[in-house]
């Protein structure tokens, strides 16, 4: 398992940037139709990404921010299919450089265009300049996501459509649930992991209004099942490179995630209320 400049990278990380080659250019959770669904991580990514399309509303001569861009494949897919153009942004100064190097190879640099800048700080657009916002698994890496929020708010037009993936927790947590959370976190590096029962408020202070919720839980879980075995597959190799205190809390973090459907996973719209 190495890590190379070629293969993109689902990348769980420690300190010591343990990293996980399972994944394609899609950096975000698999969605698998049930149990007897064994579809691979490509095709599952990729139904993820349909989701998020498909409630997106997008058009030829619309604009869409995306926030968390990664490798910028799904707003590649926003753009040839729609016809819209796309903004992306990352703190990740490789990502940003990888996302515009595949929209020149697609062809649609002209439309789709990435930049470096960290959302919980500023967006480096006008005012009412988007139609829609995607943030596909992105505000839970990010250590303020009210922040986050308002500056997603600022740059859309009223009644735009913010169309958003994100794990969070259904209280109360106890015992295995609240070791899987504490596990999943510790090894990913991520911020705080939102209660259901918080999302509807922190939309509404941010200048939304949630219109659609979906808990995806059950067809997203798999994805730890595969990282986890992507692990055991490559045990020796990884002991030897991060150690056995690296690799045994990757292994307890995910089996906890298996085992318990913590952290849950969802998808939602809303859109920006027009007196913000």
């Amino acid at each position: 398992m190495s890590a190379t400049d070629e293969q993109a990278k689902y990348d769980y990380k420690s300190d010591e940037s343990m990293r996980i080659d399972v994944w394609d250019e899609n950096l975000h959770v698999g969605y698998w139709d049930g149990p007897g669904d064994t579809s691979d991580q490509t095709l599952a990514t990729e139904r993820l990404t349909d989701l998020v399309l498909a409630r997106s509303g997008l058009g030829a001569g619309q604009h869409l921010l995306d926030v968390g861009c990664g490798m910028g494949k799904p707003a590649r897919r926003a753009a040839t299919e729609t016809g819209c153009s796309v903004s992306g942004v990352s703190d990740s100064d490789t990502q940003v450089e990888r996302a515009n190097e595949g929209a020149a190879a697609a062809g649609i640099a002209g439309r789709v265009g990435f930049q470096t800048a960290d959302a919980t700080q500023e967006l480096p657009f006008p005012d009412a300049h988007f139609d829609v916002a995607w943030a596909i698994e992105s505000l839970v890496h990010m250590t303020d996501r009210a922040r986050a929020l308002a500056h997603v708010a600022r740059t859309l037009k009223p009644g735009g459509l913010l169309v958003a993936t994100d794990f969070f927790t259904h209280p109360p947590l106890t015992g295995a649930r609240a070791d899987a959370v504490d596990a999943f976190r510790g090894v990913a590096l991520l911020g705080p992991i939102v209660s259901l029962d918080d999302y509807p408020a922190l939309l509404r202070t941010t200048g939304f209004e949630l219109r659609e919720f979906v808990d995806l839980t059950e067809h997203t879980h798999r994805t730890y099942a595969l990282l986890l075995q992507a692990l055991r597959d490559n045990e020796a190799d990884l002991r030897a490179q991060h150690g056995d205190a690296v690799f045994d809390g990757f292994v307890t973090a995910f089996a906890y995630c298996v085992e318990s459907l913590e952290p849950r996973y969802m998808l939602y719209v809303a859109r920006r209320v027009a007196d913000r």
